[in-house]
């Protein structure tokens, strides 16, 4: 096996393709793998020791046309559908996305290529490629360099704050995708908040709203065998299911940007008088954020159509939020919420963020312990 001298900023880079949640692998301008991740390995149903070293035209080779496609242009970043080749002889449709590691002397020789199976995604490929792309340059801005990324960051102020943006979104979606879900919802549950937090008079706003889309965030450590399960949930299936508040706020970075969304993230889900989860903690000990998440994102599951029921009614669903007051719902919030939508400003956001008939359905079971319980083939609250 082949052994390379690595710097500290190429070993930080290694570690950090271990905790991925997706394949990733290094590439050297010889086309050769540097590094394999488990998750690569089991996709290609390889162990990764003995991919390290071995030349992609091996890998390739009765296809090496793919390869050279890849490694045009090696300094490009690249994003297109590609297929692994197993080791039983099919193929595995991927998203990939590949760019330079870095433009340091001891880190523009390595590719970094990120891989996500997408055999069960075809209609959020663009969502995926982005996130590839975007959430691991975040994750290597933001959390694996140190001191030099603290200079970094108050270089560059501006431009990681518009990346922040990006990559929170392309989490958000991801997150959504694998419940079968392109994005309206998270955008509308962002536009939501904000209003709600604008007519409270809360400081930032908008930053109240970008953290609100990370609410599911904590659904990419579910595993498909729940979230996709064509039947009811065990008991401690939903456990697991329950557990994504707890790990969505583990994700999340512990850097400032991310303090609201951690609180979103863990307890969008508490009632106000303490019946919910992770914690059931009630009333006021539930941050301000996470009391207007819950009441956006029971709104917008009601009044959205899903697999197991037509959408409701705007009069229906303002009146189940009305009776939640008190029980479910931060009384204050729900008086606010009514004037807003008595005006008309969560129907406007319905129009504006333009949920079409042909959009795949996410199967999100809200239901405030008031709620009449509805037939679905599925239950992931």
């Amino acid at each position: 096996m082949m052994t390379w001298v690595m710097s500290l900023d190429l070993q930080n880079a290694i570690r950090l393709l271990d905790a991925l949640q997706c394949g990733a692998c290094l590439i050297d301008r010889g086309a050769r793998l540097v590094h394999v991740n488990e998750r690569l390995a089991e996709m290609l149903q390889r162990p990764a020791t003995t991919l390290v070293g071995m030349e992609l035209r091996t890998l390739y080779a009765d296809d090496p046309g793919q390869v050279e496609q890849l490694l045009a242009d090696f300094d490009a970043p690249r994003e297109r559908q590609f297929h692994l080749p197993r080791a039983d002889g099919s193929r595995l449709s991927v998203m990939l996305a590949s760019r330079l590691l870095g433009t340091e002397e001891d880190l523009r020789d390595y590719r970094l290529v990120t891989v996500i199976d997408v055999t069960s995604m075809q209609e959020a490929y663009d969502h995926v490629a982005s996130l590839s792309d975007t959430v691991l340059e975040q994750a290597l801005e933001l959390k694996h360099y140190s001191r030099t990324l603290e200079e970094r960051v108050r270089e560059r102020t501006a431009d990681l704050h518009q990346a922040n943006v990006d990559a929170i979104f392309m989490l958000a979606v991801a997150s959504e995708t694998r419940d079968a879900d392109t994005g309206e919802h998270v955008r509308r549950i962002q536009r939501y908040t904000q209003v709600m937090a604008e007519a409270l008079g809360t400081a930032d706003p908008e930053g109240l709203g970008r953290s609100a889309i990370l609410h599911d965030v904590g659904k990419i450590q579910v595993p498909d065998r729940i979230l996709k399960k064509p039947g009811a949930l065990t008991d401690e299936e939903r456990r697991q299911m329950q557990m994504h508040t707890i790990a969505g706020e583990s994700i999340l970075s512990d850097k400032p940007f991310f303090h609201e969304a951690r609180h979103i993230a863990r307890w969008h889900h508490e009632n106000w008088d303490g019946s919910g989860y992770p914690d059931g903690i009630a009333r006021t000990d539930i941050p301000l954020a996470a009391r207007i998440v819950h009441l956006v994102d029971v709104y917008d599951a009601l009044r959205s159509p899903r697999v197991y029921k037509e959408a409701w009614p705007e009069e229906r669903a303002a009146d189940l939020i009305s009776n939640g007051a008190g029980t479910d719902f931060d009384p204050d919030l729900v008086e606010v919420f009514t004037k807003l939508n008595a005006a008309g400003r969560f129907d406007e956001i319905r129009e504006e963020v333009h949920e079409t008939e042909a959009a795949p359905e996410i199967v999100v079971r809200v239901q405030p312990h008031h709620v009449e319980q509805e037939a679905a083939p599925r239950e992931r609250s």
